[in-house]
C-alpha cells in the first residue's frame, strides 16, 4: 500500500494529500509557491492549508513579513486520532453528566418497557449484542434457562455472536443454561462439539425443520428469522405469554429425552 493510499484511509482527501506531501518534499514554502508545486489554485490551497492546520500536521511560520508554511514531522499524524479521542472523552463526560441530571427529572417515574420490538436486518446483529445481557438478567428472574427452538441458519449467519455469548461473564453464571431444539445440521453438530454440554443443551429433532428461531428469556419472547433475506427479529415483552411458552418448551424438551 502506497503512502497516498494510507493517507486516504486515515481521512485525508486528494488535495490535502497533494499539499501535505509537497510540503514534506520541499519544506518551508509560501502559499504561492505551494500553489505552483501542486497546480492547485491559490484560494483552494488556502482552504486545504486551513484544513491541514486544524488537523495539526502542518504549521505557519509567522516570524517574518511573508507567510511560510512548514510540514510538521510525520509523528504529528497522531493528532488525527488524538483530537477525536479527546473530543470523545469530553462527550462521554457530558453524557454521564446529562444522565445524572436527567435522572433527577424522571426519578419518580417508571419507564415503560416496549411490549413489541421489530428489528430489521441492518440492525439485527447490533440488537443481539446490545440485548444479550438484558436477556440473561431476565433469565435469573425465572429458572435461568434459555428455552426454545433454533433454525440452524441463525448459527450460519451469526456464529461469531454465539461464540461471543459463551465468553461473557453473564453467561458464565452457573445458574444459566440453554435447552434448545434444533435442526440436525452439520454446523449445529460442529458447534455442539465446541460448547460445554452442561451449559448449552441442543437436541436434534428428526423429521422436523425449524425455519425460524424462538427463545424464551425470562419475561421476553424473542423470535429471529434468518432463513431468507431480509432477516428480522421480533421481541415480545409479556410475562404471561413467556410463561406459557416456557411450559410448552419444558414439556417438549422432556418428550425428546
Amino acid at each position: 500500500m502506497s503512502a497516498n493510499e494510507t493517507l486516504h484511509k486515515i481521512g485525508l482527501n486528494d488535495k490535502e494529500i497533494k499539499v501535505y506531501t509537497a510540503l514534506l518534499r520541499n519544506g518551508r514554502v509560501t502559499p504561492t509557491a505551494l500553489s505552483k508545486l501542486t497546480k492547485i489554485n491559490r484560494p483552494t490551497v488556502y482552504n486545504v492549508v486551513s484544513s491541514l492546520l486544524s488537523k495539526g500536521i502542518i504549521a505557519e511560520d509567522l516570524s517574518g513579513k511573508t507567510l511560510y508554511l512548514t510540514p510538521l514531522p510525520p509523528e504529528h499524524l497522531n493528532q488525527i486520532i488524538e483530537k477525536p479521542r479527546r473530543e470523545l472523552k469530553e462527550k462521554e463526560s457530558l453524557v454521564k453528566k446529562a444522565i445524572a441530571e436527567l435522572s433527577l427529572i424522571g426519578a419518580e417515574n417508571k419507564y415503560p418497557v416496549p411490549k413489541i420490538r421489530f428489528v430489521e436486518e441492518q440492525d439485527l446483529e447490533d440488537y443481539l449484542y446490545d440485548n444479550f445481557i438484558k436477556w440473561n438478567n431476565e433469565l435469573l428472574k425465572t429458572d435461568g434457562i434459555w428455552w426454545g427452538f433454533q433454525d440452524h441458519s441463525l448459527v450460519e449467519h451469526y456464529k461469531e455472536w454465539i461464540l461471543w455469548t459463551w465468553q461473557t461473564k453473564e453467561y458464565q453464571n452457573p445458574k444459566i443454561q440453554a435447552h434448545l431444539l434444533s435442526n440436525n445440521s452439520p454446523i449445529e453438530q460442529k458447534l455442539e462439539r465446541k460448547m460445554p454440554r452442561h451449559k448449552r443443551g441442543i437436541r436434534f429433532v428428526s423429521g422436523m425443520d425449524f425455519t425460524s428461531t424462538t427463545w424464551v428469556t425470562g419475561d421476553y419472547l424473542v423470535m429471529v428469522f434468518t432463513r431468507q433475506h431480509p432477516f428480522y427479529l421480533v421481541e415480545i415483552h409479556d410475562a404471561a405469554m413467556a410463561q406459557n411458552m416456557r411450559e410448552v418448551f419444558k414439556k417438549l424438551w422432556g418428550l425428546t429425552s
